[in-house]
């Protein structure tokens, strides 16, 4: 038998991501994918245990904990914008924010000259 669990996860960008877990209920062998790409596979795994794995750059913590004979799986994503991950992103973001706005203001510039360059010579 395979137990088999998946969740839907919206990022601030509005991008879906689907979550999704196979679990050997006989043999333990676990299998973790986001979005069809497989993120980690452990094996027999029969007793609670905690798997954590970043979705972007948010982190997301996997709890596996039996009930009886099955298991209950959880998944938690951590919103939380203080993760290194997160502020790694979001200075790089920054830096490409503040080079876009050069470009233009550049851009903008070199027009504004030429159309005074091109008045003078009238």
């Amino acid at each position: 038998m395979m137990n088999q669990s998946h969740w839907t996860y919206w990022d601030d960008y509005g991008r879906q991501h689907v979550v999704g877990i196979l679990h050997g209920a006989n043999t333990g062998h676990l299998v973790v994918h986001c979005n069809s790409k497989v993120m980690l596979i452990d094996f027999n795994v029969t007793e609670s245990k905690t798997y954590t794995f970043y979705i972007d750059e948010h982190q997301c913590n996997l709890n596996l904990s039996p009930k009886g004979e099955d298991f209950e799986y959880e998944l938690n994503v951590n919103e939380n914008k203080n993760t290194v991950k997160y502020q790694r992103k979001r200075t790089e973001d920054r830096k490409y924010m503040y080079q876009k706005i050069g470009s233009i203001v550049a851009a903008v510039s070199l027009l504004v000259f030429v159309a005074l360059l091109l008045q003078s010579f009238k």
